[in-house]
């Protein structure tokens, strides 16, 4: 391999590190990545955890840097995507016979907003576009010039990316028909028993990463029986067969064609409008030079696609990463065959792809920006606030996301907060009230806690708001404005267990100046701006995303809804963002986000409702005499 091309894969890779260090989400973060955070730097991972690549890596980063365990996984993931962009330079340049063409597709994904959003907190995705790419760079080196120990280190590197991320198994398709189609000796050759002991080698050797989280069971109260038991239930967790069973190809097919209209959003979202024809263009380049690659891309490419497109899960545009992979990688043929065709080299050509890309990334960069999003620790800092496991005990059932972020909040932050899952306890909940009472700790509930109680026991475990944990109106978020002072409102379609409370959205802006006809329909996605003491400036409302620009008394202020929330549940980046003069003001949620900012963008308040940031009640179980 080239001294040049590893020298640009290194530069590309600490540029993007920088890039993603500079926006990294700096703590907790509630959902998946909650969960995670809570996890790492535990020897105690479950088969249900899984990704045990994953952890041991994030623990590396824990013991190297000292950092609180959120902060060191969030870190884990930029280098995970540094070393991927890296890898891109590398594979794309071996697709493509160019090395400025490898750059020019590792930029264009570095930017790409899914990928950088994966790449800026604690999730699995960007060492998983690490391994396809690594994977592909080594089948490409092997086509290039066969051995015995360039194919090892292939089936090496495909069977460890199966300990970060199981969906390594569509890639399979691709490569099983490429390695059987460029074998030097014909495609009977991969049969013969030294390549087959290889291969077999190599995934055994792979799977022993999960000895891990096998081992974690006999940590566990209740352990499997046998072996036989213990690899069944090993089996059910890993897969996550509960669940997966009726998510995977279970889209229904009256929600095609808006599948489709999301896809195309999504691509959009992604690269704009060029580089999908340019990726086109890439792939028809690739087929003329070299058909059996042209084959490898588009069954990757299809595959991913195909899985991502019928898997009802509330998250699939991380799961379009892999697709979106290859568009970029499909940019370098077609960067270096432009060059040739139009005379101005390679280097040209891709410098106008790297110009393009850097406009985009300056573009989209307020809006990743992640490293001021405390968001998540106030949140729980003041639903938590008051409590210790001497004198409190918090019996909860919250939604799953915050709740992941309460896990982590409790054990590294705060440990000296207790509580429970209420599902666990409603069956013997008034014992565990005396108990509790009987030396000396008060029995805290959240608000879906509440209700669950009270339906059961009624007045036998009376229950009163605590108000040690003030939970402010939504129109309060006025208070203090000055006139003049610019603001926005969006209002997104909410979830179904947070239902929007149209009277105090509706005083809320009549507070700001406005009146009950500003109160947009009950659309979607909606959107209202103007100045404290006038009259909204505009209201926007629609059934599809939309991004608008507008001038609210000199700063210029971008509005940019950007999730289909026909299939969009979780959006770990936000659903939305409002941008003013370039600075990263407000990041939208489902249901109600406001925010109130300065002539430099900076916020001067935010609030939620009807979403996972919204304040949280809490309430007190009385006990003894009143």
């Amino acid at each position: 391999m080239h001294r040049g091309r590893i020298a640009c894969a290194t530069v590309i890779g600490f540029a993007a590190y920088a890039l993603y260090r500079a926006t990294l989400l700096p703590g907790v973060d509630f959902g998946d990545t909650g969960s995670l955070q809570t996890t790492v730097g535990t020897t105690f991972v479950t088969a249900r955890d899984a990704y045990p690549l994953y952890f041991a890596l994030g623990n590396a980063v824990l013991w190297l840097t000292r950092a609180e365990p959120a902060h060191a996984l969030n870190l884990a993931s930029a280098i995970e995507a540094a070393v991927a962009s890296g890898l891109i330079v590398l594979a794309a340049a071996e697709l493509s016979a160019s090395t400025a063409a490898g750059v020019a597709a590792a930029l264009t994904f570095a930017v790409s907003y899914t990928f950088w959003s994966q790449a800026v907190i604690a999730e699995v995705y960007a060492l998983h576009m690490a391994f396809i790419a690594l994977t592909l760079l080594l089948l490409l080196r092997w086509q290039r010039q066969p051995s015995d120990e360039r194919l090892l280190w292939f089936f090496g590197a495909y069977a460890l990316g199966f300990g970060n991320h199981l969906s390594m198994v569509l890639l399979a398709p691709a490569y099983t028909v490429f390695l059987l189609a460029v074998a030097p000796r014909g495609w009977r050759s991969m049969f013969e028993p030294r390549i087959v002991a290889m291969a077999a080698a190599c995934a055994c050797a792979g799977a022993l990463q999960y000895a891990w989280n096998i081992h974690t069971y006999w940590l566990m109260p209740d352990p499997p029986h046998g072996v036989l038991e213990t690899l069944q239930r090993f089996w059910f967790d890993v897969t996550k067969s509960d669940w997966r069973d009726t998510m995977v190809m279970n889209v229904p097919r009256a929600l095609f064609a808006d599948r489709a209209a999301m896809y195309l959003f999504d691509v959009r979202q992604q690269f704009g409008l060029v580089v999908p024809f340019v990726a086109a263009l890439g792939l028809v380049v690739l087929w003329r030079t070299d058909v059996r690659r042209g084959v490898l891309m588009a069954i990757l490419f299809g595959a991913n696609l195909a899985f991502a497109y019928d898997y009802n899960v509330g998250d699939t545009h991380v799961f379009y990463l892999p697709a979106h992979l290859i568009v970029a990688l499909l940019v370098a043929p077609a960067v270096a065959s432009a060059g040739r065709l139009a005379a101005m080299g390679a280097p040209a050509a891709a410098g106008i792809v790297a110009v393009y890309a850097s406009v985009r990334g300056y573009s989209d960069y307020p809006a990743l920006d992640r490293s001021r999003d405390d968001r998540p620790a106030r949140l729980l800092d003041a639903f938590t606030t008051g409590m210790d496991d001497r004198r409190s005990i918090m019996l909860a059932d919250l939604n799953w996301q915050v709740q992941n972020g309460l896990s982590y909040f409790s054990s590294v932050p705060r440990p000296e907060i207790a509580w429970t899952r209420m599902p666990e306890v409603i069956l013997y909940a008034p014992a565990l009230v005396a108990d509790n009472a009987a030396i000396g700790r008060e029995v805290l509930l959240s608000e879906r806690a509440r209700a669950t109680v009270a339906a059961a026991y009624g007045p036998l475990m009376p229950i009163v708001p605590d108000i040690r944990v003030v939970v402010p109106a939504l129109s309060s978020a006025a208070d203090g404005l000055a006139p003049g002072t610019r603001y926005v409102l969006c209002i997104l379609k909410p979830s179904r267990d947070s239902p929007l409370d149209r009277v105090e959205l509706a005083r809320l802006i009549q507070r700001l100046g406005g009146d009950a006809g500003a109160l947009p329909p009950q659309a979607d996605y909606a959107a209202i701006a103007g100045i404290v003491g006038r009259a909204p400036s505009f209201v926007s409302a629609g059934s599809r995303p939309f991004r608008l620009h507008h001038a609210l008394d000199g700063v210029d202020v971008e509005i940019r809804l950007e999730s289909w929330l026909a299939f969009d549940t979780i959006r770990r980046m936000g659903f939305g963002h409002v941008v003013a003069a370039h600075q990263h003001t407000l990041i939208v949620e489902r249901g109600v986000s406001f925010v109130a900012f300065d002539e430099h963008g900076g916020a001067l308040t935010t609030a939620y409702a009807s979403n996972i940031f919204a304040p949280q009640a809490r309430y007190l179980i009385r006990t003894g005499d009143p």
